[in-house]
């Protein structure tokens, strides 16, 4: 048997480690195939934003979220954002509210959901998506005016065959409200017995208190969790004061109270206001202020049949304060007292206070106005035997005039109304008065007068 030969075995060998080390010298890289990286796992990776609250309703938001990719990475994979409720709904509308971008993938939307396809990323490297981005000149998004907590909802695939799956944690965003303090609210009057108060409601609140006091401060009733606006409150006692304030406001993330003394004016039911209506007049026209009553219920009536007016100067004429009505041109103020009210059906009489409160009225005297005294026309005629109305048109009526005919007390007329260019006149003919053309004599209270004709049939 021959020698086994060893040298070629060596040969070999060395050759197995020379062959490498000439290809890198000659500036050769040869590659190793090794095992392929698998992607990350469905679900993985994270999504945050820097952006935590925002103000109900606030608008030009440009908010960005950036996903991490898991290790592993993802390879032609996807992600999913869902915009909450409220929102400017995403668009791929470069001038829309909601126009979004991204990084890298291709945008599209479906419905309230961003979606992102085409994701090849390593682990660790980043996607970037723009809601609400302005680089084509959008206005920015709107933020819902629903407060509160809201989840962005994040999903994602790390293949182009993989799964939508939600991430362990997706963005949140705080909408925030900031609530004004309460203003005083208003009180009227229901029934003898009962107040409704009345204050501006706030669709984002979802609490707030209303507080009923006697005028002393003593507390009568705390009504809590009403948002509508308005709270009746009954069992009161007629004759006592009361008056209301809303003491807290709140929307489950902002509470606010009430200043000191944001409260209605006192307001006692079962005692009626006997009030002054506003009056103007010309000058030497007669004094006639009407009393007007307040405070009773909707099924209730009440007539003034007898009163006593004060009358105080203001501006420009001074007067001091009489019960004695003034003549001269100025602005005044006319307080009622000593009223004797019958109400209506007289059952309810008894269950209104005999005392009443009393409210002023203005009373303005004008200077005569300088518009010439002229009649053109009579609109209507008169009939004998009737009483009709009939229209006077001219200029320079004030102060209602007197008007008397030519027929003397056979034809009676009366203003009704007047308003300055226009008279209504209630014409009165007894039986036998003759027909035809006949004039009516027009009088101002400072002695001015023009004549007008009128047919009588």
């Amino acid at each position: 048997m021959e020698p086994t030969n060893p040298r070629p075995k060596v040969l070999r060998t060395l050759g197995q480690w020379l062959l490498p080390l000439l290809l890198v010298a000659s500036g050769l890289v040869l590659g190793v195939a090794g095992p392929a990286g698998a992607a990350a796992a469905n679900g993985t990776g994270t999504m945050k934003t820097k952006t935590t609250s925002v103000t109900y309703g606030s608008t030009g938001h440009v908010i960005t979220f950036t996903y991490t990719a898991a290790t592993g990475g993802v390879s032609s994979g996807g992600v999913h954002l869902t915009v909450p409720p409220g929102w400017s709904a995403p668009s791929t509308t470069g001038t829309s509210a909601g126009y979004t971008t991204a990084s890298t993938g291709t945008v599209s939307v479906d419905g309230q959901t961003i979606v992102v396809l085409g994701v090849t990323l390593a682990g660790g490297a980043t996607l970037t998506i723009n809601y609400g981005a302005k680089a084509a000149k959008g206005p920015g998004a709107t933020a819902t005016t629903g407060v509160g907590a809201a989840t962005w909802i994040a999903t994602e695939k790390s293949t182009s065959g993989g799964t939508e799956t939600n991430l362990a944690k997706s963005p949140v965003i705080t909408v925030t409200q900031t609530l004004a303090t309460p203003a005083a609210p208003s009180v009227s009057l229901v029934s003898p017995s009962s107040i409704v108060v009345n204050f501006a409601p706030n669709v984002n609140a979802t609490s707030s208190t209303v507080t009923i006091r006697l005028a002393d401060g003593s507390l009568v009733k705390a009504v809590t969790g009403n948002t509508t606006g308005t709270e009746t409150i009954t069992g009161l006692t007629p004759g006592d004061g009361y008056y209301a304030t809303i003491t807290s406001v709140g929307n489950g993330t902002d509470y606010f109270t009430s200043a000191v003394g944001a409260h209605s004016v006192v307001i006692t039911p079962g005692v009626l206001t006997i009030s002054a209506r506003a009056t103007n007049v010309t000058v030497g026209h007669p004094i006639d202020i009407a009393a007007v009553v307040n405070g009773l219920t909707a099924a209730d009536r009440a007539t003034v049949t007898k009163d006593t007016f004060t009358y105080t100067g203001v501006a420009p004429t001074v007067y001091a304060t009489s019960t004695i009505a003034p003549s001269a041109v100025g602005t005044y103020i006319a307080l009622p007292a000593n009223a004797t009210v019958v109400v209506t059906p007289s059952a309810d009489q008894g269950v209104y206070a005999t005392t009443y409160n009393y409210a002023a009225g203005s009373l303005v005297i004008s200077a005569l106005s300088k518009v010439p005294l002229r009649a053109t026309r009579v609109v209507g005629g008169a009939w004998t035997g009737r009483t009709v109305n009939v229209t006077i048109i001219g200029t320079g009526f004030f102060g209602q005039p007197r008007i008397i005919s030519n027929m003397g007390r056979r034809t009676t007329a009366r203003v009704i109304h007047d308003t300055g260019k226009r008279l209504t006149v209630r014409v009165t003919v007894r039986l036998g008065s003759p027909r035809g053309i006949h004039v009516f004599r027009i009088t101002l209270s400072n002695g001015k007068s023009c004549n007008v004709h009128y047919s009588q049939f």
